[in-house]
Formats: C-alpha cells, structure tokens, sequence
C-alpha cells in the first residue's frame, strides 16, 4: 500500500496536539492533510470537528506566512560595510 493511502486512526487530544504542537512552516500542509482527513472521516456535527477546524486554521497560517520564531526586531547592533578590495 502506498504511503498516502494509509489510513491512520484519529488521534486522541494529546496525541493531535503533538502532531500539530511539532509542526514548522517547511512540514504545515503535510500535516495540515492528515488533520484534514481526521476531519473528513468523522461526522459533520462531532464534537472534534471545532477542535479539527481550529488545527487546519492554524498550520495554514503556519504554512503560508511562515514563524519569526518571537523575534521581531534584531538585536544585534549594525555592521560597518565591508571597504571593497583594491587590487595591487
């Protein structure tokens, strides 16, 4: 069986949230399939789609606009321009 025809079995709570808690910007939409599957193999009105939905929304978010990792001003004082090289 191919891999993307596996069929994983939905996660419990804790389970999804370390799935989804280890998630960078480079693996998001990975990710962000399997949860969507989780999402399609249950019924509309259960009680795990709002969590599912909330999961989805965040590695898009994740996946598109990427992570500054906190840091949103650079701390390091500025370099002087390198003087070009002259030749001999």
């Amino acid at each position: 069986m191919p891999v993307f025809q596996h069929v994983h079995d939905i996660p419990d709570e804790d389970e999804l949230a370390q799935l989804v808690g280890a998630a960078t910007p480079h693996f998001a939409f990975q990710i962000r399939d399997r949860v969507a599957q989780y999402a399609a193999a249950l019924p509309p009105d259960h009680r795990r789609q709002a969590e599912l939905a909330r999961h989805l929304e965040r590695l898009d978010v994740l996946g598109y606009g990427g992570e500054n990792g906190g840091v949103t001003v650079p701390d390091l004082p500025p370099r002087p321009p390198v003087a070009p090289r002259t030749t001999a």
